[in-house]
């Protein structure tokens, strides 16, 4: 039977019978249709949270190997497995609006998080400035704009120079907004792409299978 759904042809079926149930009722009201569109998207919704339960599982099969091995930060990996099953055990055993797991969300995700945020911000600086180099006219214009909006944002600088205001809400409300919407655009355009695709069987990396070369 495994040899069944191992087949491309099935798998390449499966998805597009899958994706007519959930586009079709999107335009034509079918009672029957509608109520097995609902089904199946409840049925997604809990597969995808058993893949919560399957990251878990990972981290505590990588930690636990950590910890054994005596490996670099194994420490670190102790604290995590701690946190982490006292934050399980009290979530399922009292819920999340405890006091005690509302003081580990306060006191401990939420500083690991902003950490992970500032980290995060140095990335972005350094990105910033190996963009912000003028070597052509474009790159130019990229500085100027940047400093100005850069400028207009920091509380000092947007204090002390009151007229860049009307420059970076320019520029931020027209050409930031004019370039935010081309993005969006393209990335709609390359998803329809991408699935227009997957469910003609021209893309199926997703699914296992190796795309095949072209004749």
């Amino acid at each position: 039977m495994s040899w069944f759904f191992k087949s491309k042809q099935v798998n390449l079926a499966i998805l597009v019978a899958s994706f007519m149930i959930g586009f079709v009722p999107y335009f034509i009201k079918v009672p029957q249709v509608n109520e097995f569109a609902n089904t199946l998207t409840n049925i997604s919704s809990v597969v995808g949270q058993f893949t919560i339960v399957i990251a878990i599982y990972s981290q505590y099969r990588r930690s636990l190997r950590f910890i054994r091995e005596r490996r670099k930060g194994w420490v670190y990996n102790i604290y995590l497995l701690t946190f982490m099953s006292l934050m399980i055990l009290i979530g399922f055993t009292w819920g999340e609006h405890n006091a005690t797991y509302m003081w580990l969300v306060n006191s401990i995700v939420a500083p690991c998080s902003s950490v992970v945020y500032g980290i995060l911000a140095f990335y972005m600086f350094s990105a910033g400035a190996r963009a912000f180099r003028a070597r052509s006219l474009k790159a130019s214009l990229l500085i100027v704009a940047g400093v100005i909006v850069l400028l207009y944002q920091a509380p000092l600088t947007g204090s002390v120079i009151p007229g860049i205001e009307p420059y970076a809400v320019f520029l931020t409300g027209t050409v930031g907004m004019s370039l935010s919407r081309m993005f969006a655009i393209a990335i709609i355009t390359g998803a329809i792409m991408l699935n227009v695709r997957m469910l003609t069987g021209r893309e199926l990396a997703f699914l296992g299978f190796a795309r095949e070369e072209e004749s």
